[in-house]
């Protein structure tokens, strides 16, 4: 394999001809650079300026200018949205940078507007977005799978607890119920413990209390 066969691969994965792109540039000559450069990329772009009141439909990638007196909270679609951002720089300070940060860009490029880096922001952009994307679809997974097994532990305990059997038991009549239902023992434990809930709810020890009152 040629070493830059993977990078290349990467690449073409993350670049197509068909990407969309929206450009949130002031119209001089750098923004127009810009979306001329891009075009000859071989990008379908979009350019507005002023800043739409909502994120702009069917776009893969969004350049934005940054402006000195713009706040965050001026746009707040830029800072929820999940489309990959690159912002446009004029001058590398910490105001410009920390701006950056705060509206999530995944790549920076400076101005005046020049063709090298342009292509390495985009790539750049494209394949964070893409790695945070599989990272909090890891995590809800994982986190979906501890609530799982969290319900099982808890579907085990009230089996053992109502008919006095042991933990491998209890698993084993959870199973063999999920088996029958054709469903996860996720999903039979769930339904166990919704269960008991209700029944807990309407039992006459929860109606009273808990407690026998006299007289």
């Amino acid at each position: 394999m040629h070493p830059d066969d993977s990078r290349t691969s990467i690449t073409a994965r993350l670049l197509s001809r068909g990407m969309r792109v929206v450009v949130l540039h002031p119209h001089d000559e750098d923004g127009k650079t810009l979306t001329d450069h891009l075009r000859r990329m071989g990008l379908m772009v979009r350019a507005f300026w002023p800043i739409p009141d909502e994120s702009p439909a069917d776009a893969d990638l969004i350049f934005l200018a940054l402006q000195p007196d713009r706040r965050e909270s001026d746009v707040p679609w830029l800072a929820q949205s999940a489309i990959p951002l690159v912002a446009v720089i004029t001058y590398e300070n910490p105001t410009f940078i920390d701006q950056a940060l705060k509206l999530g860009a995944r790549a920076t490029i400076n101005s005046p507007i020049r063709v090298s880096g342009l292509l390495s922001a985009i790539i750049f952009a494209l394949h964070l977005s893409q790695q945070a994307r599989q990272l909090t679809d890891r995590v809800d997974r994982l986190e979906k799978k501890i609530l799982g097994l969290r319900q099982v532990s808890e579907a085990k305990t009230i089996l053992m607890r109502m008919h006095g059997i042991g933990e491998e038991q209890a698993y084993e009549i959870l199973r063999q119920q999920a088996m029958d239902k054709r469903i996860t023992i996720e999903d039979i434990s769930r339904s166990l413990i919704q269960a008991n809930d209700i029944f807990s709810l309407t039992s006459p020890a929860a109606k009273t209390g808990g407690k026998n009152k006299e007289g």
